[in-house]
């Protein structure tokens, strides 16, 4: 198996990687790194002195430990679909993974692409562009989040629905909130509960909840009188509301918060899909799980793998 860089770290204050072996392959020298790799890419970033000025300069590191810096960027976000969300001169566009401006800095505001398309803003308001740049739906919207499962949540004068790609109003469900959609179904607020829709906006799961996130591994987490749970897409609740805070599953565990006190932030652990709480709730603060990983306790110094080692430094603990 070759060495490639699979995980940054954070030691005095500057970001190195460590690769498969779990050994130190690029010293720390950088200033900010973003989280992980993705689509072959990390973002890397130090601060360079020009004259009496400082700079950030914003580039991309793949897997062997290959670096290309753009002094022009003001910002750099990792590949999402082969394309790269940069900013230029205070507008947005992107690269491609040859590292090409594929789609010229024109917005103001833009999102990641996924479903091929990507949520731009254009004078004020939000439309649609495909992959080669191309306006398909109308800067029409107050605000946009991206698609999934072919449909995008749209805010227009404070209420909530959702778009098809041809950029057709499909439910006009006059909704207070709403979440993406997910495994075909969508959390919604109206008035002071939450429920689940299907893609022709049909109420599936009925208006039970205080909270409601989205399915993820055919779970959700739900929150009833402040304590958070699971559901299955049936609505049935299959893991007990006992937890203080929960998230969805990833990688087959989800995060999970208890807190021991009133004043108490509470510690973070993970479940299985049984509800068995697989790693205790002893971390500060973590991340889901990503490729086998996750954080843990706010620092890109510090992981852990599923059977709750802690790497540190390179090394295993």
């Amino acid at each position: 198996m070759s060495r490639e860089l699979i995980l940054p770290i954070l030691i005095d204050g500057k970001y190195g990687f460590i690769d498969n072996e779990y050994k130190m392959a690029i010293k720390p020298k950088y200033n900010y790194v973003s989280s992980r790799f993705k689509e072959g890419y990390c973002i890397v970033t130090y601060i360079k002195k020009i004259r009496k000025n400082t700079k950030w300069v914003f580039g991309y590191i793949d897997h062997k430990g290959v670096t290309h810096f753009f002094l022009q960027l003001e910002s750099a976000n990792q590949f999402c679909e082969g394309l790269s969300k940069v900013r230029i001169d205070g507008k947005y566009g992107f690269f491609n993974v040859n590292l090409e401006q594929e789609i010229k800095p024109l917005y103001r505001a833009a999102l990641n692409f996924n479903e091929e398309l990507c949520g731009v803003r254009l004078n004020k308001k939000w439309g649609f562009i495909n992959n080669k740049g191309e306006m398909v739906i109308d800067p029409i919207f107050s605000y946009v989040n991206n698609f999934y499962d072919e449909r995008a949540l749209i805010e227009i004068k404070n209420r909530y629905g959702y778009i098809d790609k041809s950029g057709k109003i499909i439910i006009d469900g006059d909704f207070i909130m709403g979440s993406d959609f997910s495994q075909n179904l969508a959390s919604v607020r109206k008035e002071n509960k939450w429920g689940y829709i299907d893609k022709n906006g049909k109420l599936v799961i009925d208006y039970s909840y205080d909270k409601a996130k989205s399915f993820k591994e055919d779970l959700a987490p739900v929150c009833i009188d402040n304590k958070w749970g699971y559901i299955d897409k049936s609505g049935k609740l299959v893991i007990d509301t006992k937890f203080d805070y929960a998230c969805s599953f990833n990688e087959g565990l989800a995060r999970v918060n208890i807190k021991k006190g009133h004043f108490s932030q509470g510690h973070w652990g993970f479940i299985n899909k049984e509800g068995e709480m697989v790693i205790q709730p002893v971390f500060k603060s973590v991340s889901d799980f990503l490729e086998g990983y996750a954080q843990i306790n706010e620092s890109k110094n510090n992981y852990i793998d599923k059977s709750g080692k802690i790497i540190i430094n390179g090394a295993t603990k």
